[in-house]
């Protein structure tokens, strides 16, 4: 899937392809193969995994990733990039449900990410907030071409 210039080709189901190319240090990708209309475009994602310490590989989170989920704005045959977020890290104990489940496969369930009618959604296992708050929720909603993050706090720790 990789080739030696860091782009990797990937289809649809629909039958279209698109040629992406890959942050340095990444070692794996996964991909939503359906396109996904809000508004007046559409969308794909696609998750880069790359080692957390490519470096240091018996240290701490030396055999760990961070996972990173990229979505594009289809135009034509090409992808515009509008956001990026960090959805597993073994560096900043960050990590999706999906991928907590106990199930042999869950390293490649990425079923926590969610389409909606507004945007997408993340369902988080282990993610904070900038008060430190336990997030159960980021929902990513679509406004004037971005996707704008809105948090929601686990239930469990909103009256604290």
């Amino acid at each position: 899937m990789k080739n030696k210039s860091g782009q990797v080709h990937f289809s649809m189901t629909d039958g279209t392809a698109y040629d992406v190319k890959l942050h340095l240090g990444v070692d794996g990708v996964f991909y939503d193969k359906r396109k996904h209309e809000l508004g007046e475009s559409e969308y794909v994602s696609l998750f880069q995994v790359s080692p957390s310490k490519s470096g240091s590989p018996l240290g701490l989170c030396g055999a760990g990733n961070e996972i990173w989920l990229h979505v594009y704005r289809i135009t034509g045959t090409a992808l515009t990039e509008i956001t990026r977020t960090l959805v597993s890290s073994c560096l900043h104990s960050i990590s999706m449900a999906s991928q907590n489940s106990g199930t042999a496969m869950q390293d490649q369930d990425f079923s926590s990410v969610q389409w909606n009618l507004q945007g997408f959604s993340i369902e988080w296992f282990e993610q904070r907030d900038a008060a430190g708050r336990s997030l159960q929720f980021s929902n990513f909603v679509l406004h004037d071409g971005v996707f704008l993050q809105q948090d929601v706090v686990s239930q469990e720790h909103s009256n604290q």
